[in-house]
């Protein structure tokens, strides 16, 4: 963690890009106030130990940081998969307006029981851009909320264990979006 009030808005990004390439593997930077009403920057990596000083020359060298601290904890990470649906969107008007597979990321807990189900946020805009080309009036939100909803449901029906579920078809998603027009 390191906090920095010498550094613009158009720098922020070029640092987290170049955070990550560097072998970070989450990088936060906060807009905070500090003493005087100056404005600054919290920039909180994210990193193993063996990357850390490496991250902290380079934070030193891009924003003239005079110092960084190593803050140490525990990370519980859950574990998780990545698993597709064909999902498809139409109305009775136009026909299929899209179709193509959509990413889930799927969270387990210890148990193995699904706790969470979200969508690739790339392939959702996709959809969301594809739809407003064809003058369908749905939002990115909608589209979202749809769709992870309906794969929730999918996805939860099964109990086999994780290496079952691997080889098993699941239906395609299909949305009417009659009314959306």
């Amino acid at each position: 963690m390191t906090n920095v009030d010498n550094v613009n808005c158009e720098h922020v990004p070029y640092l987290i890009d170049e955070l990550m390439k560097k072998g970070a593997s989450n990088v936060h930077v906060l807009p905070a106030i500090t003493k005087k009403g100056r404005n600054e920057y919290i920039f909180l990596v994210d990193t193993v130990r063996a990357h850390a000083e490496e991250l902290a020359e380079f934070l030193a060298q891009e924003t003239g940081t005079l110092g960084v601290r190593f803050l140490e904890g525990e990370h519980h990470a859950f574990e998780h998969e990545i698993r597709q649906l064909d999902v498809s969107f139409g109305n009775s008007h136009r026909g299929v307006l899209w179709y193509g597979p959509i990413d889930f990321k799927i969270v387990h807990n210890i148990k193995g029981t699904i706790i969470s189900v979200r969508a690739e946020y790339e392939q959702i805009r996709e959809v969301a851009e594809e739809l407003r080309q064809k003058k369908m009036n749905i939002s990115f939100y909608e589209i979202k909320e749809m769709i992870e909803q309906r794969a929730l449901m999918q996805f939860k029906n099964f109990s086999e264990p994780l290496e079952k579920k691997e080889t098993r078809q699941l239906d395609p998603l299909y949305f009417s979006v009659n009314g959306y027009e």
